[in-house]
């Protein structure tokens, strides 16, 4: 993303312990998904906003083509992810995401999961993203649209985030739009659902633990939250993920859209 976008998670190795639960509690959804597109094959397969790479391999088991590339602006994070990856159709360099083209051919595969809640203007960078796009090749995107939890700690700390994204322009559950955001000249939509799942309580105590701990010092959250509810919310995350508290499972949707370049 551009580095002007306020990115709330960071790139520290908290963030990036963050993303790698994030990779597992999510797989099965994801994974779903992209069996759903039946092995694509083409010269290049690009994964937008990678991190630290799981989401990039997990494409790779998915398309057959010849290149596999992550792109993220973290070159924190781009390094871990070259140090843990062993297939060697597999990259990742250096880019603003929001803006193509990438210096890379035109990809037959482009992917993108919990990135566009993060852009202050999605549309545009998704209809840009079709420069970066060879004829006909397809983009799948994945992001939340809703999340509920019956403990009083979910739905306090995602109002609290959802709060502090709308102030930077952002939305947080942006899966609700993807249909909407897709309805433009360039791509045509091809599938489009909101995946339903419980995931467990203790996973997602403990993302949203080690969220808090990177998004407790952003300057709108020192301004507008009491330092000692963010601890006790804190306190109460992390003993729900230790399962000290128990706590039913947590009710997420994923809006999941697949697009075909015009």
């Amino acid at each position: 993303m551009k580095s002007s976008e306020h990115y709330t998670f960071g790139d520290t190795d908290v963030a990036a312990e963050r993303l790698r639960l994030l990779s597992r509690v999510f797989e099965p959804s994801s994974r779903r998904l992209l069996q759903s597109l039946g092995n694509p094959s083409g010269d290049l397969a690009v994964d937008l906003g990678c991190g630290p790479g799981s989401t990039t391999r997990l494409v790779a088991e998915h398309v057959a083509t010849a290149r596999v590339v992550g792109l993220d602006q973290s070159q924190r994070l781009l390094e871990q992810a070259t140090r843990e990856q062993a297939d060697l159709r597999v990259s990742f360099l250096q880019r603003d995401v929001s803006s193509p083209p990438f210096s890379l051919p035109e990809a037959s595969v482009l992917y993108s999961r919990f990135l566009l809640t993060h852009l202050r203007e999605p549309a545009a960078v998704l209809r840009a993203w079709a420069r970066a796009a060879a004829p006909s090749a397809v983009l799948v995107l994945e992001e939340t649209a809703f999340m509920s939890g019956e403990h009083a700690a979910f739905p306090r700390y995602y109002a609290l985030v959802e709060r502090m994204q709308a102030h930077y322009g952002q939305r947080m559950y942006i899966g609700q739009e993807l249909s909407a955001l897709a309805s433009c000249p360039e791509w045509a939509l091809e599938s489009a659902e909101i995946a339903v799942a419980p995931l467990p309580a203790a996973d997602m105590a403990r993302l949203h633990s080690l969220n808090l701990q990177t998004w407790s010092s952003d300057p709108f959250a020192q301004a507008n939250y009491e330092r000692a509810e963010l601890e006790a919310l804190g306190l109460e995350l992390s003993q729900i993920a230790a399962g000290e508290i128990s706590a039913a499972p947590v009710s997420c949707g994923i809006g999941q859209v697949v697009l075909r370049r015009r």
